[in-house]
């Protein structure tokens, strides 16, 4: 009972009735997954925009606030993308055989002091 490209939005099935109006839309429902749904626009950004905002943040070293602008959308909404992306990656796997060392900036500075100075400190 498909009428003009309409599909369920939750299973994307055209085997659908009207199930009377909600709103002054019409109201459907899916008879494969039982999903009652209306022919109006899918609600939120489009994923390459959220895309998009997690690329500029990651790779462009832009603010949530600068990338709102860029997009036209609010910061929190770029934060709660960005979360909720983030949360989806799994946990880095850092091998044991890594080892940390910290380098002392103050050694080089005082080192260049001493030899400008002539002094044999070091």
């Amino acid at each position: 009972m498909s009428k003009g490209g309409l599909c369920c939005k939750r299973c994307d099935a055209v085997n659908y009735v009207k199930s009377g109006l909600v709103r002054g839309h019409q109201r459907y429902c899916c008879r494969d997954c039982g999903y009652h749904f209306t022919d109006t626009p899918l609600r939120g950004k489009p994923p390459g925009m959220k895309a998009l905002a997690v690329l500029l943040y990651g790779m462009g070293n832009m603010s949530f606030r600068m990338i709102g602008r860029l997009l036209g959308i609010s910061d929190v909404a770029v934060l709660k993308w960005i979360r909720a992306e983030a949360s989806a990656l799994p946990e880095p796997a850092v091998p044991a055989e890594v080892v940390t060392v910290e380098v002392d900036e103050m050694w080089h500075f005082l080192k260049k002091v001493c030899q400008a100075v002539d002094l044999a400190c070091l």
